[in-house]
């Protein structure tokens, strides 16, 4: 398998190179790729033409791109056309252009599966977009369903701009505008080894996505989403925010994976349109390009391909990455691969591939696809070089900045945790602070009173320390603090088993309040002989045994919470005038003691 490039400059210089291809091949397979990036019309079709006179059993595929890759590199010519020869006979190429639009769907998976199954020995399957035109999320899914699981599926996005539109093409058919091209390629021989790169690095705090619908990001943490931009970034909200924000993409955690989505434009309200939907609820950071962690990235997937020892390069790169880089420089990423094997691919709007379990599309990666027919040859080990930017000085230096705010921001984070649960907690008992417990009796009382039943029950136990005084005033308040501790401790352990949004407190002085959800009274009224009787069995070294008096309420439908912690008090007081070391359920209309138990 062997990979010929040229760039397109005249009729006449193609029809030479073409004639020169059409020999190397004699009766082998090939196939050929063309990558437009502003080329004229005429001069693509002239091309075609060229192709299908002296090449006509040979497919190609062709689509616009923000720039070409051509001899390693990503070049500013307009039109690049590479011709892949295989050397087995079985090998093949064959692209399948599948007009796709909203509705259009399930006659693609039709279309799909029919390839599918009409293709002998399919290895892998190269795809090329027009992202924004054809629901992507839905084609994603289409394809992880229907294409079987070890196929190596990888592309990328056709590009598009305010100078021209996404298109696609392949022989024989005209541009299209919405669709998908897939190129199935099998063979008893080929194999395939393909890697997906990033490299950007989270910046400052995690956002809260507190307002998205579809493919429109609202609000985070209850802002509108812009005034991230504009605030901490001053990016401004005009005609360029599309390539600003470029360099500042948003990292989503989708399951096991971070996936990269980048802003296209944004109203007048600060809501951002997203290259891909984002979840209402999810959590994401800002990111921003670390050039180090990105060759990093780049090193070790170009040591992991070289290893496989290609013949042939397939790269699809995000022009977003060519933006960051500075046109041509992006070529920095290009190069490692090409010390391997000839290259070939564009700057893509978008990548797709599938990979570790999942078709996807992103945004901002560079992937890689390494290309050969049967065994590796012998080879001389390749080592690989990094080529040096212009701005290497400069990058490290904000690297370090961006180092100290990340580390700083951290630290702010971890205080802010620490005050959090300070302003909550008990400092003695480490159980929730009366106000805390008190929130959360309120939160889950109001939410559930309409049917307070089933998993909506809500039952409280108020405890309170038997004579305890009395220990405090013979073993001094030392040995009162040792008490108090270890049965917050046995309490919690206790409330540890139980339903997850289960919570306890201290009420105040040796008075302590659980919050019971999904627990009838009954169940409570057992839960709480448990702990009593396990507060019977600790031993203290001077006071000895202590007890505890229980006091059990569950909410009854429409009971405000002020009623149900009084009727939780009266119970207690029940539980102390009966000998106390016991447990007294509440009763619907008992009268309150008096006590101080209101929420």
């Amino acid at each position: 398998m062997k990979c010929l490039q040229t760039v397109y400059s005249s009729e006449e210089a193609f029809r030479e190179t073409v004639s020169g291809w059409k020999q190397q091949s004699g009766s082998m397979p090939a196939f050929i790729h063309v990558f437009s990036d502003g080329a004229e019309e005429k001069d693509i079709s002239t091309a075609r033409s060229v192709m299908e006179e002296l090449m006509p059993d040979t497919p190609y595929v062709g689509s616009s791109a923000s720039g070409c890759i051509f001899d390693g590199r990503v070049t500013t010519e307009k039109l690049v056309i590479s011709c892949t020869i295989f050397e087995k006979p079985d090998s093949y190429a064959r692209p399948r252009l599948f007009s796709l639009a909203e509705g259009e769907i399930d006659a693609f998976r039709s279309e799909l599966r029919q390839c599918l199954n009409s293709l002998p020995n399919v290895k892998a399957i190269e795809v090329i977009t027009t992202i924004d035109t054809i629901p992507i999320r839905e084609v994603c899914q289409v394809i992880q369903e229907e294409v079987p699981e070890g196929i190596p599926v990888w592309g990328g996005g056709a590009f598009g701009d305010n100078t021209f539109r996404a298109f696609l093409f392949r022989n024989g058919e005209p541009f299209r505008y919405a669709g998908v091209l897939m190129t199935f390629m099998g063979g008893s021989e080929l194999q395939i080894r393909y890697a997906c790169v990033s490299g950007w690095k989270p910046l400052g705090y995690p956002l809260k996505v507190t307002r998205a619908e579809g493919y429109v990001l609202h609000e985070l943490d209850g802002n509108p989403a812009y005034q991230i931009y504009q605030h901490y970034l001053r990016i401004p909200n005009d005609d360029h925010i599309f390539y600003n924000a470029l360099e500042f993409p948003f990292a989503v955690q989708d399951g096991g994976r971070t996936l990269l989505r980048h802003a296209m434009s944004c109203d007048e309200k600060g809501a951002l349109v997203m290259s891909t939907r984002i979840p209402q609820g999810s959590t994401l950071h800002v990111t921003y390009g670390d050039p180090e962690t990105i060759m990093q990235d780049v090193m070790q997937c170009a040591e992991m391909i070289g290893a496989f020892s290609p013949d042939v390069i397939s790269i699809f790169d995000c022009f977003g990455r060519k933006t960051f880089w500075g046109g041509t420089e992006a070529t920095r990423e290009i190069v490692p691969f090409h010390q391997i094997a000839p290259t070939c691919g564009f700057c893509t709007a978008g990548e797709l591939i599938r990979w570790e379990g999942s078709m996807e599309h992103h945004n901002l990666s560079l992937v890689i696809a390494g290309m050969r027919e049967g065994e590796a040859r012998e080879q001389k080990p390749v080592v690989l070089r990094r080529e040096a930017g212009n701005n290497e000085s400069t990058m490290s230096m904000i690297n370090r900045l961006v180092n100290f705010i990340n580390t700083a921001t951290s630290e702010v984070i971890e205080a802010n945790a620490t005050l959090s649960l300070m302003a909550i907690t008990d400092q003695l008992t480490k159980l929730y602070n009366r106000g805390e417990i008190q929130r959360r009796i309120v939160e889950r009382v109001e939410e559930k009173k309409k049917q307070p039943e089933g998993e909506n029950a809500t039952s409280l136990v108020m405890i309170d320390l038997d004579d305890f005084k009395h220990i405090n005033d013979t073993y001094g308040h030392q040995e009162g603090d040792q008490v108090l501790m270890r049965i917050s401790a046995l309490i919690h352990k206790a409330i540890s088993r139980l339903d997850i949004n289960a919570a306890d407190g201290r009420w105040g002085g040796e008075e302590f309040m659980l919050m019971l959800p999904g627990m009838t009274q009954e169940e409570a009224a057992d839960f709480a002989e448990e702990v009593r009787e396990e507060i019977g069995k600790l031993r203290f070294d001077r006071c000895g045994q202590v007890s505890a008096s229980f006091g059990v309420a569950q909410a009854m439908p429409a009971e405000e919470p002020d009623p149900l912690v009084v009727r939780a008090d009266t119970a207690l007081y029940q539980a102390k005038a009966a000998g106390k070391n016991t447990v007294r359920k509440a009763g619907a209309d008992e009268a309150p003691s008096g006590g101080d138990a209101q929420v």
